[in-house]
């Protein structure tokens, strides 16, 4: 016998980071399947939000936490058993810190947790959740050639002054003034500089045509201090670039110091005066087969599907 909801459109309400929610309709929406966002920016988009939430099979959180906001509050109050929430970068940090104060929610812990990269679902099971590294990110592959640049360009990303430290520029400066011979390209940073920027130091700024710049640029280096599975890396290596980064990935050298990956630099920069450096051909293998979007639509919406369908847990914050 067939359950309910196998007789209509699954319904499904994502809730959390707008950049990120308001693409998962477009990709996930089908006959079988009916997705809604809303950026709760006024009283009729709030009302909107609630209609939904309230005849939802599933409700999925980008942006996971431990204590109730008003958004899991509305979810507890309208008795919704299934919940998935996605953990995808500092949302874990600012969790640690509540969860070293004790606060952690049972009806929050006692939900689905996927995390957006492997060593996220391990900071979230040391704080005592289920979690399961679930990828959710898709690239398109290049649709250029792949072949490297004539200049050996080394591209780094910075959103704002405020978080140098986090995104590792200090190593940057460090390497690049260590390494003058290399070119090194800064994105982001709108309208600013950094104090004491070597000359070998350029700044892209924002830009709109990511793939113009990858061309440019032979290696992307991540030298973050905590991140999530960074779509900058992945379409990188959908871009054929070598990728160097804080984390163990596939495709990716992983490098957990300065001197690692000026040493790295320098054997890559090496090969491309020789002649010998070509494309990253094993990370745009691994982008296709694994991070495609039909490949990540299928198993988004087969694990949302078990989900709807298992049986509901016990909720403990009503019993």
């Amino acid at each position: 016998m067939n359950h309910p909801e196998e007789t209509r459109p699954f319904r499904v309400v994502v809730h959390g980071l707008t950049n990120f929610c308001k693409r998962l309709p477009p990709l996930l929406r089908s006959a079988d399947w009916e997705i809604q966002f809303h950026d709760v920016d006024t009283a009729s988009s709030l009302a909107a939000l609630a209609n939904e939430l309230r005849r939802s099979d599933l409700v999925y959180t980008w942006g996971g936490r431990i204590t109730l906001g008003k958004f899991l509050w509305a979810a507890r109050a309208l008795r919704k058993s299934k919940l998935i929430m996605f953990w995808c970068g500092s949302d874990v940090l600012f969790a640690q810190e509540q969860f070293a104060q004790g606060k952690l929610e049972p009806w929050v812990a006692d939900k689905v947790h996927w995390a957006g990269a492997p060593w996220l679902a391990e900071e979230v099971r040391a704080m005592g959740l289920r979690c399961e590294y679930v990828p959710t990110t898709w690239v398109l592959p290049s649709e250029t050639p792949l072949s490297l640049p004539d200049r050996f360009t080394v591209l780094v990303y910075l959103p704002a002054i405020d978080r140098t430290a986090l995104y590792g520029i200090d190593q940057v400066l460090y390497a690049a003034r260590a390494l003058p011979n290399i070119q090194f390209v800064l994105a982001g940073l709108p309208g600013g500089r950094l104090q004491d920027s070597p000359p070998n130091l350029q700044y892209a700024y924002w830009v709109k045509d990511m793939p113009a710049l990858y061309r440019r640029c032979t290696v992307v280096w991540r030298p973050v201090r905590h991140d999530g599975l960074s779509f900058m890396a992945l379409e990188a290596l959908a871009h054929g670039r070598h990728v160097l980064w804080s984390y163990p990935f596939p495709g990716c050298v992983h490098v957990k110091s300065t001197i690692a990956a000026m040493a790295e630099l320098e054997r890559l920069h090496a090969m491309h005066l020789a002649g010998t450096l070509s494309v990253n051909l094993e990370g745009t293998t691994l982008i296709a087969r694994d991070f495609s979007p039909e490949r990540i639509r299928q198993n988004i919406l087969h694990r949302w599907r078990e989900v709807i369908l298992s049986r509901p847990a016990r909720d403990s914050a009503l019993t």
